[in-house]
């Protein structure tokens, strides 16, 4: 293109619509703020610059007007840049940039105030013409999750991007993670709501570990999900919470002036003791509000469990307080039977942790159950445990009936707990008449489904039952594995391990008995046939033991079980601890 030797006078596009082609002087143009490679590239290479200064712009590129009356450049950023380079230079020799070669555009006048469009337009061309990174994509997500746009518009935006509607949602969360957490979602194949996710949890290594095993073994099971993802998630959210309430009351304490000290898992023979195992040095007993005017070492520590503010003398022996009697002789004897603290540390912590983990499970198994009352049909294993449990005599059915509890079974039904604000000596005899006057014929398997099962969480699968597997709780991990395709986490995984390694070991001993038995017997046969010492005849069996009582039906509320109702049901889906 022959370069002309006088300066045209600047002009503007002059329609107000649609799309139309339109040379601008280089001067006249900027780089659109929603081009999506906007300060985030490598300036023109060497080759389009020389390019640009010989023959111009031979490519158009895509413009729209700016709300200051400008016009910006959405695609061909680098195009803009070497023609504008290119002017300067002209300028610096004495030339009037107006005589070069004019930058060739198409003006789109339907994007002038579409922010969202001009995105998704700027990332297209990129993808088409220089392969636009994941990264890319990611960041033009987040732009468009913070706009203001009608649901029909971000959808139209997650196909173009070609996400789920739920990744261009979560795009934000995901955007925010840290470059090498970044680096490490990519490693694992996360996308972004698995992304967005961990964000919430606050990103980090650990958790990554946790997550990137649990989406293997989500990948291995080849079942529909990601039960083992979601386990994981819940685990670590449960985690969080306990800390943060055992961090809030430390921060109490240190208001307040106390030094704090870490929990010890066994006092004896610790230096910090609980002023209840403590006198004064005139035998008297010490009270925190005594300790803290005449001890320099007074402080407190706070029980992880029940989060209970211990108050402490955190030196007591270079303090010169005694001990009681009853923790004198406590010392006395560990004296004779020494205690490794490290041990019984270890086995309170196994303790507490494996608490978290269990109530971390149920929340997960609620919510499969929950959504699984609420689908038209069960499955005809449901109805099968529904009449078991009913017809039979299983102990913990009838421990459930008396109680009268209902929070379990209220969230899996998806209604309002029928005995909220009732204690457990008020609760109503029938709770949910009302629901199953107006509830449909249709779903009655449904309710008593969920009775069931609310039960068995309430009683087989309590807190205090997982130290020790039963076959109960074995039998209804393996229902709900088998029937809904549920997960199992990795304590419940623990339990049905423990307790068919126990059953292995009884029948072995069992086996071995027996054939002692049956040694014994052979022994007697030889021997004449004679029995026991009395000389009772081998045949004879021995007389049935007297009739027991039955026993009562127990009424009274599972050990540490929560008072009362715990929660009504609400949109955000809470789940209601057990134990």
């Amino acid at each position: 293109m022959a370069r002309t030797k006088v300066a045209e006078p600047i002009a503007e596009p002059t329609q107000t619509s649609g799309i139309e082609y339109f040379e601008f002087l280089a001067s006249q143009l900027i780089v659109d703020p929603f081009n999506h490679r906007q300060g985030n590239v490598a300036p023109p290479s060497k080759q389009l610059k020389a390019s640009v200064a010989e023959v111009g712009v031979r490519e158009a590129v895509g413009v729209r007007r700016q709300a200051d009356g400008t016009w910006g450049v959405f695609k061909g950023r680098r195009r803009l840049l070497a023609a504008q380079e290119a002017a300067e230079k002209a300028k610096a020799k004495g030339l009037d940039p107006r005589t070069l070669p004019r930058v060739p555009a198409l003006v789109h006048h339907d994007l002038t105030d579409a922010d969202d469009e001009t995105l998704l337009f700027s990332l297209l061309e990129n993808q088409f013409r220089e392969n636009a990174t994941r990264e890319d994509e990611l960041q033009v997500a987040e732009q468009l999750a913070l706009m203001d746009v009608p649901e029909t518009r971000r959808r139209r935006h997650a196909k173009i991007l070609g996400v789920s509607l739920a990744e261009l949602k979560a795009a934000k969360g995901a955007a925010q993670l840290s470059e090498e957490d970044k680096r490490r979602a990519k490693t694992s194949d996360f996308d972004w709501v698995e992304m967005d996710q961990w964000k919430r949890l606050g990103g980090g290594f650990e958790s990554f570990q946790r997550l990137t095993r649990a989406k293997e073994r989500d990948a291995r099971s080849g079942k529909p999900g990601n039960g083992e993802w979601r386990q994981v998630v819940q685990a670590i959210r449960d985690e969080q919470a306990e800390e943060q309430k055992q961090q809030a009351v430390r921060d109490e304490l240190l208001a307040a002036g106390l030094s704090v000290v870490s929990f010890p898992w066994r006092w004896l023979g610790h230096d910090a003791q609980p002023l209840a195992h403590l006198l004064t040095s005139l035998g008297k007993p010490l009270t925190a509000e005594v300790h803290a005017q005449v001890c320099p070492s007074h402080g407190a520590t706070v029980d992880p469990d029940t989060l209970e503010v211990i108050y402490v003398c955190t030196d007591w022996h270079a303090q010169g307080h005694r001990p009681t009697e009853e923790y004198a002789r406590e010392l006395e004897e560990a004296g004779k039977t020494p205690v490794d603290p490290e041990a019984e540390k270890a086995k309170a912590k196994a303790k507490r942790e494996g608490n978290t983990a269990w109530r971390s499970a149920r929340t997960v198994r609620l919510e499969v159950l929950r959504a699984a009352i609420a689908e038209k049909n069960l499955p005809e294993a449901a109805d099968a445990l529904t009449e078991r449990t009913v017809m039979g005599y299983a102990k913990w059915w009838f421990k459930s009936v008396a109680s009268g509890r209902t929070e379990v079974a209220a969230f899996l039904l998806g209604v309002p707990d029928p005995n909220e604000g009732r204690s457990q000596w008020e609760r109503a005899e029938d709770p949910f008449a009302e629901l199953i006057a107006a509830g449909p014929k249709t779903r009655r398997r449904h309710r008593q489904f969920a009775r069931v099962v609310a039960a068995i969480e309430t009683y087989v699968m309590a807190d205090k039952e997982w130290p020790e597997p039963t076959e109960e709780m074995v039998t209804y991990l393996r229902f709900l594995e088998e029937t809904f395709d549920y997960s199992l986490a990795e304590c419940e995984r623990r339990g049905i391990a423990v307790y068919e390694a126990k059953t292995k070991q009884d029948d072995k001993a069992d086996g071995s008995e027996s054939a002692d038995a049956d040694g014994r017997a052979d022994d007697e046969a030889e021997s004449g046939g004679q029995g026991g010492p009395d000389g009772e005849a081998a045949g004879e069996s021995a007389p049935e033991p007297e009739a027991q009582p039955a026993e009562e039906n127990e009424v009274d509320e599972v050990a540490g079980a929560p008072e009362g109702p715990e929660v009504e049901q609400d949109s955000t889906g809470g789940v209601p601890p057990q134990g």
